[in-house]
């Protein structure tokens, strides 16, 4: 008490006998409550005291009255707990709230440091280094001697910068230029001929893998950036090779330029099956810019039948040694290894989760966030495990089955699937970009069956003198092992006898015969790949003339 209040206190205490004043003061240390409200409980028990002592006329009157007062009132605790209570029950209403809302809040915040706890308490058990295992899923137990990585980066090492015209030059063929253009080209080639040669040399390996390396062995975005980083030197050899081809053909020499298509498509075809998801996608674009060339081939020269054959011979033995043509394993260690640095391991496939781990069994349903979090109840190490394994799993079989068997199928199987909706949302945020991806490689598939079916007819109409009248002419003829069926259709792709020679589509990805128009581009033009028509491989569609 401060001084004042103190000299208050002993003034109304020495009004009242010594009795009397040692009683409230032990009522007052019992009460436990806040200041202001034991000085007006002191003040009221004063007061009583001193109605009730008024009539005694002699101290001892004044000192019996007041002992048996204090009887009357109790024992001293319960008189406090009954007066305290008392003081709450009269207290305003507003000042209950902000007590029960404190208190609410004080329960709210123990309570979240009691679910938080878990995890933060532990350690996760970094007992496998994923970067190695890596690199042995990629070389897959092959020689160092089959691996054309290293021509393709001596490769990278010889390559002459394309000049700036040409790279802005939209010609497609060596007639498109002047005189003083081509004799350019021709010099830009020839700088280029031991770059060229040795990416020859390198596409007649077995194999091409690299040796990823990460820091602190861990599989991180510095992983993918370090791959993503030699892209560009793959994409640059590939336009290189692309325009060596076409001068080649444009030279007369159609055997050498239709033999140079297979080097990037063996360049490609090395980049699919195995590694990263980018590295994939590369292998495949680079494939279809060395479909496009074997098509324009086709289209201005008047390739020799001997030639059209052993074209589609090597074609047909480089596709058939490529499968699968797509893998999502190595995407999988990406979260192997995610997982062992944000759980504790129990040793025996299980463990729990560490605050490290949030962002990755977050799903995108906040209740069930919420649920998690307020129950303890994360799934542990082993059902993540297993979520992994069934989600790449699930993407593995959309590759393996047709754009037509898969027609009323969603990619996600959401509807119904009650699995799904606690899938993490790290997972889920990448089913539209494996969709992307599965239509890119039935694409890359269908444009291998139509390629080869383009070298079987045109091998066949200088063989016999017409275009077959169907494909199955061809298989029974031997000029193909088998139809060549359309993914997009429940059939093989769609051919035709016309008056200037023969067309070969896809149903393409709208899964609709519309006989052989192609769709239109954003522009309104015909567009090969549009989703809006099929799919036209031969005739190869004429520039839009500008009016």
């Amino acid at each position: 008490m401060g001084m004042k209040e103190q000299d208050k206190s002993e003034i109304e205490f020495n009004k009242l006998p010594p009795c009397v004043a040692e009683y409230i003061r032990q009522v007052l240390k019992k009460m436990r409550y806040r200041r202001k409200v034991r000085q007006d409980v002191q003040a009221e028990l004063a007061a009583h005291f001193e109605d009730e002592l008024k009539d005694c006329t002699t101290d001892e009157q004044r000192r019996q009255r007041a002992e048996q007062l204090i009887t009357d009132f109790g024992d001293v605790k319960l008189l406090a707990v009954l007066l305290r209570r008392a003081k709450k029950r009269c207290r305003p209403l507003w000042r209950t709230a902000l007590v029960r809302s404190f208190q609410a809040l004080g329960i709210i915040v123990l309570y979240l440091f009691v679910c938080i706890s878990p995890l933060l308490v532990g350690k996760p058990t970094i007992s496998v280094n994923y970067v190695d295992w890596l690199n042995e899923l990629v070389q897959a137990g092959r020689d160092e001697a089959d691996n054309a990585r290293p021509y393709y980066e001596k490769a990278f090492e010889l390559y002459v910068e394309m000049p700036q015209w040409l790279s802005k030059s939209r010609a497609k063929w060596p007639t498109d230029f002047n005189d003083v253009q081509l004799n350019l080209l021709s010099n830009w080639l020839e700088d280029n001929q031991g770059a060229i040669e040795t990416l020859r040399q390198g596409s007649r390996r077995s194999g091409c893998w690299s040796e990823y390396q990460s820091d602190e062995t861990e599989l991180s975005k510095d992983l993918v950036a370090n791959a993503i980083e030699i892209l560009p030197s793959y994409r640059r050899l590939a336009f290189t090779m692309r325009w060596q081809i076409r001068y080649e053909a444009y030279n007369g020499d159609v055997e050498t330029a239709l033999s140079d298509c297979v080097a990037p498509m063996k360049f490609g075809g090395h980049l699919l099956g195995h590694g990263l998801l980018i590295e994939q996608l590369v292998g495949i674009a680079m494939e279809a810019l060395a479909h496009n060339a074997i098509f324009m081939l086709l289209d201005r020269i008047d390739v020799p039948a001997d030639v059209l054959k052993n074209a589609q011979e090597e074609l047909d033995k480089q596709f058939g040694r490529q499968e699968p043509v797509f893998s999502v394993e190595a995407e999988k260690v990406f979260w192997y290894d995610v997982i062992q640095r944000a759980f504790t391991d129990d040793g025996q496939g299980g463990g729990r989760l560490l605050a490290r781990g949030l962002p990755y069994v977050a799903t995108d349903d906040w209740k069930d966030n919420l649920w998690r979090f307020v129950s303890f109840s994360y799934p542990d190490r082993q059902e993540m495990v297993e979520k992994i394994d069934r989600h790449f799993g699930r993407f593995a079989e959309i590759l393996a089955e047709t754009p037509w068997d898969l027609r009323n199928e969603a990619l996600d199987e959401q509807e119904g699937n009650e699995d799904v909706q606690i899938t993490p949302i790290m997972l889920k945020i990448n089913i539209p970009a494996y969709r992307r991806v599965s239509q890119q490689v039935w694409r890359m598939k269908t444009g291998r069956q139509a390629l080869l079916t383009v070298l079987a007819i045109m091998r066949y109409e200088k063989e016999k003198g017409q275009y077959p009248a169907s494909l199955d002419e061809l298989v029974e003829a031997g000029y193909l092992k088998k139809l060549p069926m359309d993914p997009y259709s429940d059939g093989p792709l769609v051919y035709k006898r016309t008056d200037e020679g023969f067309l070969l589509y896809s149903f393409g990805i709208d899964l609709k015969d519309d006989g052989g128009k192609l769709g239109l581009g954003s522009r309104g033009t015909p567009r090969m790949w549009a989703d809006n028509g099929d799919w036209v491989f031969w005739p190869l569609p004429k520039p839009q003339v500008k009016k």
